[in-house]
């Protein structure tokens, strides 16, 4: 319904009146897609800083940047939520111009901004995280490059959207009509090519040192699991440029980011996901250990394999039960123990010292494995006889 006493941003097409009561409308999806990736990308971090805190008492550089990373996601989605109030979602014509200018504009740049920041950490958390895996030199040169790259676009990217007007209030006072701006959508259009290159980049990295990995196959479908991740994060991403190609070709500014912003805030959240994926394994291992086919919660087997011989902890022999090698053959036998829920910090099995009482026990009391290895000792002068 028009209004006379009402001043829209733009005038409304022909054939079409504004209509400022009950307008075409397309928020609700925005608010949807909201409230299901940001959960998601929440409970995700919980897990994984669980499992680091409590788990595998490991906490590291990359769990602080995905911290940043959701923290920063989540301002993003009150950022955005709060648009909806100031015309998101609704066409340029239907949405009054004190409403507009200036809290669309800015909040618009805030977004932008806290985007390219939480994209940065995230990205640079999953690269931080494969140095710990492949030992490599060759690898962390090209893992440290990517680095450089993602966060050296992010770092531009924020500096660009704060520096895009001269003087800088023209960048959402529309009552400023001196100085000049740069052309923000095609910025987000470049700013997304390079997006997608650090997306396609850090999954296809770590391959060719994934081939060569000793690990159960369980492991690698894992590990892959996790590339496969990146891999829909990237291809999002190409969606996003997609809605952005849009935004670059239409004047109805408010109607057209509202896609923009919700791929955004998909390949946000879809990120932090796919990063805190490398800590469901431990968690999973240690509280649903049937799910990976274990049967106790330590995270490996827990039956052991005793030996019938002389069976004893590796290096914790008693003098008084030593076996006197001078005077008989005799078939000895020794065992190396594993910790059974070892911490999760790149090796899966650690090797125990034993208690003064013989017995391998970690900090909780929890049995170890035991693994035993069997030698011959032959009397030297009964085999020269």
């Amino acid at each position: 319904m028009a209004n006379d006493t009402i001043t829209p941003v733009m005038s409304p097409p022909a054939g079409q009146t504004s209509n400022f009561v009950n307008p075409d409308y397309i928020g609700a999806k925005f608010v949807a897609v909201n409230c299901v990736f940001l959960p998601l990308a929440v409970i995700a971090l919980g897990v994984r800083t669980w499992t680091r805190l409590f788990v595998v008492r490991s906490f590291r550089v990359d769990d602080y940047l995905m911290i940043f990373a959701a923290i920063l996601s989540c301002v993003l989605t009150g950022v955005t939520l709060d648009m909806l109030n100031y015309g998101l979602g609704k066409h340029m014509w239907d949405v009054s111009l004190a409403r507009f200018s200036p809290m669309f504009s800015l909040l618009n740049l805030i977004a932008a901004i806290i985007y390219c920041a939480a994209t940065g950490f995230t990205k640079v958390s999953v690269l931080v995280f494969y140095l710990r895996i492949f030992p490599s030199r060759n690898f962390h040169i090209a893992v440290w490059s990517i680095v450089f790259i993602a966060a050296g676009y992010s770092f531009a990217s924020i500096l660009a959207n704060i520096f895009s007007c001269n003087p800088i209030a023209k960048s959402w006072d529309s009552s400023i009509t001196t100085g000049s701006c740069m052309n923000r959508p095609v910025f987000y259009f470049a700013n997304a090519g390079l997006g997608i290159f650090t997306d396609f980049a850090t999954v296809a990295v770590p391959i060719p040192w994934l081939r060569r990995l000793q690990m159960p196959i369980r492991q690698k479908i894992a590990v892959g699991g996790i590339l496969a991740m990146g891999c829909f994060v990237g291809i999002v991403s190409c969606i996003r440029l997609g809605s952005l190609y849009t935004l670059l070709t239409s004047s109805d500014l408010t109607w057209t980011t509202t896609d923009a912003l919700m791929w955004c805030v998909i390949e946000l959240n879809l990120g932090i996901f796919g990063g805190c994926v490398t800590a469901i394994r431990p968690f999973v291992r240690k509280y649903f250990p049937r799910l990976l086919g274990l049967s106790s919660a330590g995270g490996y087997y827990s039956s052991q394999s005793r030996s019938r011989k002389h069976g004893h902890p590796l290096g914790s022999i008693p003098h008084s039960d030593r076996v006197n090698f001078s005077n008989q053959d005799n078939q000895y036998t020794t065992t190396l123990t594993t910790l059974r829920g070892a911490p999760d910090n790149g090796s899966e099995e650690h090797i125990l010292g034993s208690q003064p009482n013989g017995h391998t026990k970690d900090a909780d009391g929890a049995t170890g494995i035991i693994r035993t290895v069997e030698f011959d000792v032959e009397n030297s002068s009964t085999a020269a006889a």
